[in-house]
């Protein structure tokens, strides 16, 4: 940014949706977008309460406009435009098969982008593996203006498996990772590709092994644009690492804030002695974001449809120690509820009994019978019927404090 931008007050969200509605229409998109700022997003009505039929997320755009210096800002926006009006893919895989690439995402994003269209269970078909607990491994198309993530059903079409494309993407980008790494103090290794695959070279763990690195490789990507290397003997690097990941996760594109490390066939999560506060901190403030969204996009679908079904909160609570612990209110007379994965569920009865504050694998011990998982991303677990009152009262005298 500009010296002189740094005193120009950047555009709302909302101002920016105008502009990116108008550049969509200079380019022969005539069709009737509108703000949705509950979601950050421009949305198509569907018909009468049917979910929105098209749906383009701002949110990134927006950070990306706002950090180019004013001057490049119309052509930031140009680009972007173009990559919403692009969505050609080649009808041979042949025709395709070099602008692949593997991307890393969080499982999240998929989840979100299920609710925003409201896409039915034989719809929810975007191609991915896990890779590590919430993060998982795609397909993209890389366009000129965008990148397009693919489909079970686009790899049906192109007659060829997951596994086979994914190979296809994998050595698509090893022919694009000749530039270094670059050698930060400690140890500790960046990526320096600036292409937005820089997290996807974990993929490539023959280029890893070839750093300086003490141990078996551990990464962080804390978005996509960047990738931290060192080794597990590096405590010094593990904690310089840690506290660039936490730096980088403030920028557009965040990626779940896991340390991994190579176990030979695998990613496996890693927490080293001494950030393991740290890393369940970030993983919680994840948590508690994509909860967040998640409620909202719920509670927005279930009223268009007159569904009459609580989202329950994802609660951030502090102990006195500063500890932080997840935590939801389950409420006796609530007939119909949707609950987090959380540390601590409360049991809460309106009659003035004290709360049971119950941890998690108790819960599903107890009460499991009662909670169906639902196949939303993050899980939630749906609740009919409160537990019964004898349930109530054990588990109110074995927990009957946080």
């Amino acid at each position: 940014m500009g010296f002189f931008d740094r005193f120009r007050k950047p555009p709302t969200q909302l101002q920016f949706s105008a502009l990116m509605i108008d550049r969509l229409r200079s380019l022969g998109d005539s069709r009737p977008w509108i703000y949705a700022e509950s979601m950050k997003c421009l949305v198509l009505s569907g018909a009468g309460n049917d979910a929105p039929s098209a749906v383009i997320n701002l949110a990134n755009m927006y950070q990306d406009y706002v950090a180019a210096r004013t001057k490049q800002r119309d052509e930031v926006l140009r680009r972007q435009a173009s990559g919403m009006m692009q969505h050609y893919l080649p009808a041979d895989f042949g025709d395709a098969r070099l602008r692949l690439r593997p991307v890393i995402r969080s499982a999240t994003e998929r989840g979100v982008t299920y609710l925003q269209v409201g896409a039915d269970k034989e719809k929810r078909n975007i191609a991915f593996r896990p890779l590590c607990e919430n993060m998982e491994i795609g397909i993209a198309y890389d366009g000129e203006f965008n990148i397009l993530r693919l489909t079970d059903a686009q790899l049906a079409t192109w007659n060829v498996t997951f596994d086979e494309a994914f190979e296809a993407a994998v050595d698509n980008l090893r022919h694009q990772s000749s530039k270094p790494f670059m050698a930060l103090k400690d140890g500790v290794f960046a990526s320096q590709f600036g292409d937005y695959y820089d997290a996807s070279r974990l993929l490539l763990t023959d280029l890893l092994h070839r750093q300086a690195i003490s141990g078996a490789p551990v990464v962080m990507v804390p978005n996509r644009t960047v990738l931290l290397l060192t080794g597990d003997r590096n405590d010094t690097g593990l904690e310089l690492m840690l506290q660039i990941a936490i730096a980088e996760r403030a920028k557009p594109r965040p990626l779940p804030p896991l340390m991994l490390r190579w176990g030979g066939q695998s990613w496996e999560r890693f927490v080293p002695p001494g950030l393991e506060a740290r890393l369940r901190e970030l993983r919680i403030q994840e948590l508690a974001a994509d909860y967040q969204d998640q409620s909202q996009l719920l509670n927005e679908s279930h009223d268009r449809i007159g569904l009459d079904i609580a989202a329950g909160q994802y609660m951030v609570v502090k102990r006195p120690t500063g500890e932080l612990f997840s935590s939801c209110t389950w409420t006796d007379g609530s007939t119909h509820s949707l609950l987090p994965e959380v540390d601590i569920v409360v049991l809460h009865r309106a009659s003035g009994q004290p709360p049971a504050f119950v941890p998690w694998a108790e819960l599903l011990r107890t009460c499991g019978h009662l909670m169906k998982p639902t196949e939303h991303l993050p899980v939630r677990y749906e609740v009919r019927d409160f537990p019964s009152d004898d349930v109530f009262q054990q588990l109110s005298s074995r927990f009957g404090k946080v």
